[in-house]
């Protein structure tokens, strides 16, 4: 085959790219140490080889396949073929899968087959194909953790790590530079994703990938001038639903324009998390009847579970910041008066997460109230048309 560090030195932007740069650094370091590393329960012998990229394919092409399929990398050794096809734009589907599963027997040789969909989910999609599932998180928590390292594995996981695929290991203290906004950022999307992982019956909820670089808001010259502006949204929201939810069947709503749904919440100028269930009472007409229908009851939710009510007149990437409420008083008025008819268009009911802890107790606390939120407003109610 050709020689893949020809694109080493591509721009990390996007799907091929990352294949390309991870391709080119794999067939410049032990293949089969790197590989044992990241894989658990399939090892690959010393020699392993990497024989196909995404620029150089397997020479045999099966004719039963629709197309000319090409894997993004493929490794070898004296025993098996292992295929790779990795995805972060798009997903993986079925087909290309079946085809590209021809593809590696056509090219066996003898050798044992094994195919990997490498993606950023969170849990392997179900296909029913025969495949197996990486996530580039977990390829990136390998990396980082490995007990050997060389130049170029370090540059792997620092590669990863740029990309959003790092391990949460706490906020970076506040700087007023565009390096700390950056950095926040990345981290707030690396703690969303692993407090998800973690939260039994809740999942990260995103319809495409993860989109870790917010569009641009504010005029720069405010930015420059005020220490509480940002040139991306006041807030990261990252919205999460109950495992079994399917929109179609339930007036919960979990893409945020109506209904309610969990979210973790963090300031983009702030190293503060907030676990929420977010409600948007002006989408939906039925939901400050609702409220003030049921105010007694909710209001004791609250306060029997010693949760905060914040409350705000728009949604959080273009407003001030949101209003704290802990007495009951207050809170029962509020739910009373269907969100004061517009005034709080916006109301969320959870708890703030203490950060002054290590990272893994962070991400456990979240993960604790994320699941505790799915138990007190979905469990055993996800179909439910009513509170």
């Amino acid at each position: 085959m050709g020689n893949p560090d020809n694109a080493l030195f591509r721009h990390i932007g996007g799907e091929e790219p990352l294949n390309d740069f991870f391709a080119s650094l794999l067939s410049r370091t032990d293949v089969d140490q790197v590989m044992n590393e990241i894989h658990d329960g399939l090892e690959f012998q010393h020699g392993a080889t990497v024989v196909g990229t995404q620029r150089d394919g397997l020479p045999n092409h099966p004719e039963e396949n629709s197309k000319r399929r090409t894997l993004d990398w493929v490794i070898q050794d004296g025993e098996k073929i292992v295929g790779y096809e990795s995805k972060t734009n798009d997903k993986l589907k079925r087909n290309q899968l079946l085809e590209e599963r021809r593809k590696l027997e056509a090219n066996a040789d003898g050798r044992e087959v094994h195919l990997f969909g490498v993606t950023e989910d969170l849990r392997q999609p179900d296909l029913s194909v025969d495949f197996s599932w990486l996530s580039w998180h977990d390829i990136a928590d390998s990396l980082s953790e490995a007990d050997t390292t060389t130049p170029i594995t370090e540059l792997m996981s620092d590669m990863l790590e740029n990309e959003g695929y790092g391990r949460f290991e706490g906020f970076t203290p506040y700087s007023r530079d565009e390096s700390w906004l950056i950095t926040h950022q990345n981290e707030a999307v690396d703690f969303a994703l692993e407090a998800a992982k973690y939260a039994e019956g809740v999942r990260f909820y995103h319809r495409q990938r993860v989109d870790l670089h917010n569009r641009v808001k504010n005029d720069v010259e405010a930015v420059k001038n005020n220490d509480y502006q940002s040139l991306g949204p006041s807030y990261f929201v990252f919205p999460n639903h109950p495992v079994g939810y399917r929109e179609s069947d339930t007036a919960y709503n979990i893409r945020g324009d109506h209904g309610w749904y969990i979210a973790i919440t963090i300031p983009a100028l702030h190293n503060e998390v907030y676990v929420q269930l977010d409600t948007y009472l002006s989408k939906n007409e039925d939901f400050p009847e609702m409220f003030s229908e049921n105010a007694e009851e909710i209001t004791e939710l609250v306060m029997s579970n010693d949760m905060t009510v914040w409350t705000s007149p728009n949604s959080l990437n273009r407003e001030d910041p949101q209003q704290e409420f802990k007495d009951r008083e207050t809170i029962r008025d509020i739910f009373r008066s269907k969100g004061g008819e517009g005034k709080y268009k916006r109301i969320r009911m959870g708890w703030e997460v203490d950060v002054d802890q290590p990272s893994d107790d962070i991400v456990a606390e979240a993960a604790e109230k994320m699941e505790r939120l799915q138990e007190l407003f979905y469990h055993g109610v996800e179909m439910r048309q009513e509170y």
